[in-house]
């Protein structure tokens, strides 16, 4: 995965990175936390031991593994702060109508790319590195992980950006290996609406979708 990160989609990268979370054993790294550093490496810690239990419940069926699975998402992800974020400057000139289609594609594909990897567990472990509070206005949060593969692959540095959402913390972003997955994405949609459009977008992620959809079926 390290070596193959250029030539993947932010999303793609984002889904995979997601998935080796909360489908990774963890152990709790001995360095100390703040109180809210603390705080967000727990939340870390359970969205991981919620995947295990879910792919541990024997008596899931496929369709009820992947809802599970999607719950956990929407639990661990602020998909509608993300999707405002990577839509950028183009949000103001959104039309209400736009704004709200482009919410459900973004969210969509991205709670479709997530749960079509499902099948990528190959006995990852997660290490919690360390947590640091950033001085901006949300005070969010990072929480730098180690995630080590089976079969000699190389270790992924990857942290998660946490925010504070309505009393809940949620995550905003995904860096890996030193490169936003949010901003990635962000100057991938930038390219597609200069030269195409919002509504030129918004066909893109409704076809990208149906590709998704069709290819699970």
């Amino acid at each position: 995965m390290v070596r193959t990160i250029a030539h993947q989609r932010p999303a793609q990268i984002m889904a995979a990175a997601f998935v080796a979370l909360i489908l990774a054993a963890y152990a709790i790294s001995p360095a100390m936390a703040s109180p809210r550093g603390a705080a967000a490496e727990v939340f870390i810690e359970e969205l991981a031991a919620g995947g295990i239990t879910m792919l541990e419940t024997r008596s899931y069926s496929d369709t009820e593994r992947e809802r599970e699975f999607r719950r956990l998402v929407r639990k661990g992800f602020a998909l509608d702060a993300i999707g405002q974020f990577v839509a950028g400057r183009h949000w103001r000139t959104m039309s209400e109508d736009q704004r709200a289609e482009f919410r459900d594609l973004f969210s969509e594909w991205m709670l479709t790319s997530y749960a079509r990897q499902l099948g990528g567990y190959d006995g990852q472990t997660m290490e919690i590195i360390s947590s640091v509070e950033l001085d901006n206005r949300a005070r969010d949060i990072v929480v730098r992980t180690r995630i080590t593969h089976t079969g000699g692959q190389l270790p992924i540095a990857a942290a998660w950006r946490i925010r504070e959402l309505g009393g809940e913390l949620k995550i905003i972003d995904v860096i890996i290996e030193g490169v936003s997955m949010a901003a990635a994405q962000r100057a991938e949609y930038d390219a597609v609406i200069r030269k195409i459009g919002i509504e030129g977008l918004l066909d893109d992620l409704r076809s990208r979708l149906a590709v998704l959809v069709a290819g699970a079926e």
